[in-house]
């Protein structure tokens, strides 16, 4: 809860600014008493805040002046059940009350603080998020990975390079890496090579030259790979023995990024129906996404008759068959919320969705360069790096909804794949990993 004494703290040293020095009996409306923004708190972990009555200036004896004679307030958990609380006004009852409650399972509550007979109305909204960091085993990698992935034998694709935890195994030049199982597929612009990890070393099974250039996008399974390029995708696929290029498709790229500034184009797959989304962008700043379907017949992907669908929002995550997707305010740097998307086959549908607030936003590091990529959310603008508290999304079935999960406070930096969330620790130069959770 260091942010939130932080925000009480600046909101207490604007409002006393307005006392004349030599007047101690002035005090004066704080203004926006109430913790600024939506906040991020810890389920099981004691919540303790600071509320203000919000009070006009009086600079005049306090004598005789009305001052709060009781304060009640209401928390509702995610349920709409209220939650136990402990709310006593300050000594003097002029300055800041204490308020302290436990959130018991993930998700908003909503604070509502009545200052009785003056002092105000608050109401304020806390995200609970279930704090994982002791279920997330910790890796220290020597080098900064801006793409990060992992076999089940405990390789790391960290960009260009393969590595084991004794160290690199195999630098790729100007190529792009994907993990499916213990299968790493490297492309580059002008050959794709199929590999097994071992646990021991990176097998050779298969090579194909192509003259498709640069992969914008890979798409993996153990024996099949969709590269996307500029203008083109491509299936290839593994029979056992060897690599073979069952069909090229063409797709149209957009006019302009997805929403992060190099990310041009992804792909997205259910079973046989095949996604492109491309992104325009309007008057400079407004990002159009354009989903267009495609179906796998005789090995090749073709468009179908369907229309493409257009979202008015930029990515910020994206996993095989579902888009993360946020839309901003007008001219602003944060977002306003965070949506989750599925690709159904013909459309993606959305699933669940997370209002933001102005006080918190999202990071999408090295999109361009990433396979999968989920969002982190972290209070913007972060006040200090001792303060910044990551937290993860994730969709849950059961309740409809997206849940938060926090899984270490002493990264910088902080980027995650659905497996994986890493970033420079405090201080450090390296890459600290922790890899999620995989059970909800």
């Amino acid at each position: 809860m260091k942010t939130l004494r932080l925000l009480s703290l600046f909101v207490v040293l604007f409002g006393l600014s307005g006392c004349p020095d030599n007047n101690p009996d002035c005090f004066v409306d704080v203004g926006t008493s109430a913790p600024t923004g939506t906040q991020i708190i810890l389920v099981g972990e004691e919540v303790r805040l600071s509320l203000f009555p919000q009070i006009r200036p009086q600079c005049e004896p306090t004598e005789g002046i009305p001052i709060p004679a009781s304060l009640s307030v209401e928390i509702s958990d995610p349920d709409n059940q209220l939650v136990e609380n402990q709310a006593a006004l300050g000594k003097p009852a002029t300055s800041s009350a204490t308020l302290r409650f436990t959130p018991a399972k993930q998700g908003r509550y909503h604070v509502f603080a009545a200052f009785d007979p003056v002092g105000g109305i608050q109401q304020f909204d806390m995200y609970a998020a279930r704090n994982r960091s002791s279920e997330a085993p910790v890796q220290m990698m020597p080098y900064r990975c801006e793409a990060l992935e992992r076999t089940r034998r405990g390789g790391w694709l960290c960009d260009s390079e393969f590595w084991r935890d004794d160290g690199l195994v195999q630098y790729f030049n100007s190529s792009r890496l994907a993990a499916a199982g213990d299968v790493v597929w490297v492309v580059s612009p002008t050959q794709i090579q199929r590999f097994v990890d071992t646990g021991t070393e990176l097998q050779l099974t298969g090579t194909l030259d192509h003259t498709a250039g640069a992969a914008l996008f890979l798409l993996p399974t153990a024996d099949e790979l969709v590269v996307l390029h500029s203008t083109t995708f491509q299936r290839i696929v593994f029979d056992g023995t060897a690599l073979s290029r069952t069909g090229v498709s063409f797709w149209i790229p957009g006019t302009g990024t997805l929403g992060p500034p190099l990310l041009r184009g992804l792909l997205l797959r259910t079973g046989d129906e095949l996604a492109t989304v491309a992104g325009s962008t309007q008057n400079g700043s407004f990002i159009t996404l354009e989903v267009c379907p495609y179906l796998l017949k005789e090995g090749q992907f073709l468009r179908t008759t369907a229309a493409c669908q257009y979202l008015g929002s930029e990515v910020v995550g994206f996993e095989p068959n579902a888009l993360w997707t946020g839309s901003r305010f007008t001219f602003a740097q944060t977002f306003n919320d965070l949506r989750r998307l599925e690709w159904n086959g013909t459309q993606l549908v959305e699933q669940a969705s997370l209002p933001l607030g102005n006080s918190l936003t999202m990071t999408t590091y090295a999109a361009e360069s990433r396979n999968t990529l989920t969002p982190v959310i972290i209070p913007f603008p972060p006040f200090s790096l001792s303060t910044i508290r990551p937290t993860v999304p994730v969709y849950s079935a059961e309740r409809h909804g997206i849940l938060l999960e926090h899984l270490d406070a002493a990264l910088t930096d902080p980027r995650a794949s659905p497996t994986l969330l890493w970033g420079a620790p405090t201080g450090g130069t390296e890459t600290r990993v922790r890899t999620r959770p995989s059970t909800p």
